[in-house]
């Protein structure tokens, strides 16, 4: 990739590197190959967002992965309106459709509520109702924007505020409460504009964005199959029989999600009212892909901390979860400093089950480690290493003095065995009368040549020049005597 795109201020600063460099190829966001991430941290009460079509979610992605960029809030935000389509993936032309898009878009309203949207009691039996789906607008899906709510109180939001078009650009509002959800990382979760670009079944996209804050969970709980129904705004699949609805719009959706999304999904359905048999109840289970970890790299600030993360402490998407839930607080220089400790705990060979659980509890405890306790271990590793070194030289002499008497053991052994094959050599060469003589005095002189003999069952006057060498164990003495005989000769010699 260009040079243009490794130079980083802000992921809309990346995008907009990347859709200047794919423009003349006119390759869309969902095909660029990419090893960062381009997405922002969702706050969770958006997925409760309902009745929106494919291009009117796409739409609300790109404006507010623009707005989540500014730490602070502002009145308008503008942008060229090519790199707005770029970013929600609309590659039309059609001026009037982009403007249907704009108005399903403005028409939607968000609920904003501190309890659940659906209530279940500890069964997962449903407690509060949906309304009736003949209640809904009866407009397309990109226009039935409303929706479903648990009571009679709340706060209904619009999703956009203005929005104008002039001269290339596109400048937006939004109000001011959304801003600050979307600026607030908490209660959020990772949107990838990369992956949410990919979807081409409304029902596919309207599932995802619903299940996505429960991926560290692993699983939803039970839902009312009338909210899944709903989720894209009323058409046929509000009424049709489930054995069609599961069909015609869950399973390819399932599908669609796990070929082209960053998790994998299943279900499973249950009847959760008493005493039917109709299936009205749903559960996800979910599971992030390996590739996902784009995402967690893409959160901090340098590859290099991640990688200490994932590899060193190897954290698992659960605890990556955990780690943008709380990144207001959860800085870099505070995960270092999680790390550092950590690290010097295990140096100093405390007893750490998992580093991984253990780095999390330093995280959020946010230990650290002081100066003085830095110094403290720095002595003790001092004295350690003297004390390891000293006991090494020591060791080095042993081994030393252990090489020099192996060394000098297998020189001498050398030496015997060279003396005791000369001695056998000189024996098999010379006249017989010398070697009548050796035998004699080997046989009269050498007590240990009288033992070896007897060993074999004989007597010393069985043994002669001609027969001394046929038994192994009288030969090898007698050889060792006549090695010995010989170094008596040459020191008489000299």
């Amino acid at each position: 990739m260009a040079s243009s795109v490794e130079r980083r201020v802000t992921p809309l600063q990346y995008a907009l590197d990347l859709f200047v460099e794919n423009a003349p190829v006119k390759t869309p966001i969902d095909a660029v190959v990419t090893p960062k991430d381009i997405g922002y941290q969702k706050n969770s009460v958006f997925a409760r967002i309902i009745g929106l079509g494919l291009s009117a979610r796409r739409f609300v992605d790109a404006a507010y992965f623009i707005v989540a960029q500014e730490p602070e809030t502002a009145d308008t935000y503008e942008v060229s309106l090519s790199f707005f389509k770029w970013l929600m993936r609309y590659e039309s032309h059609n001026k009037k459709h982009f403007s249907s898009v704009v108005r399903s878009v403005k028409s939607a309203m968000l609920e904003v509520t501190s309890g659940p949207v659906v209530s279940v009691d500890s069964k997962g039996r449903l407690v509060e109702d949906q309304p009736d789906a003949t209640d809904a607008d009866e407009d397309d899906a990109d226009d039935d924007s409303l929706i479903s709510i648990s009571d009679d109180e709340g706060d209904w939001l619009e999703l956009i505020g203005r929005v104008s078009v002039r001269s290339g650009r596109i400048r937006f509002r939004v109000p001011l409460e959304l801003q600050r959800l979307i600026k607030d990382p908490e209660n959020s979760y990772w949107t990838s504009l990369l992956v949410t670009s990919k979807f081409k079944l409304i029902y596919a996209r309207a599932i995802y964005d619903h299940v996505l804050p429960e991926v560290p969970h692993e699983r939803t709980d039970w839902i009312s199959l009338d909210l899944i129904r709903s989720l894209p705004g009323k058409s046929w699949a509000n009424f049709a029989e489930f054995k069609y609805f599961k069909r015609d719009y869950l399973e390819p959706a399932i599908k669609h999600i796990n070929e082209l999304s960053d998790i994998e999904i299943a279900y499973e359905t249950r009847a959760g009212t008493p005493g039917s048999r109709k299936k009205d109840q749903i559960r996800f289970k979910l599971k992030r892909r390996e590739e996902a970890a784009a995402a967690d790299a893409d959160m901090l600030s340098s590859a290099s901390l991640y990688l200490t993360l994932y590899k060193e402490f190897g954290l698992s998407d659960k605890q990556f979860a955990q780690i943008r839930e709380n990144r207001a607080t959860w800085s870099d220089e505070r995960i270092e400093q999680a790390i550092d400790y950590v690290r010097w705990r295990i140096a100093k060979g405390d007893d750490i089950r998992r580093a991984s659980a253990y780095l999390m509890k330093a995280l959020s405890e946010n230990y650290r480690v002081s100066e003085a306790d830095k110094q403290v271990s720095m002595l003790q590793t001092k004295r350690v290493e003297k004390a390891a070194a000293k006991n090494e030289e020591q060791n080095a002499r042993k081994d030393a003095v252990a090489a020099s008497l192996a060394a000098a053991e297998a020189a001498a052994d050398q030496r015997r065995q060279d003396e005791t094959r000369a001695a056998r050599e000189f024996f098999v060469s010379a006249e017989k009368k010398t070697q009548e003589e050796l035998v004699r005095s080997f046989v009269a002189s050498s007590t240990i040549g009288q033992r070896a003999i007897d060993r074999q069952g004989l007597k010393a006057a069985d043994i002669d020049e001609a027969n001394i060498m046929t038994w192994p164990s009288i030969a090898s003495t007698f050889v060792s005597f006549v090695a010995a005989e010989l170094r008596k000769a040459a020191r008489k010699a000299r």
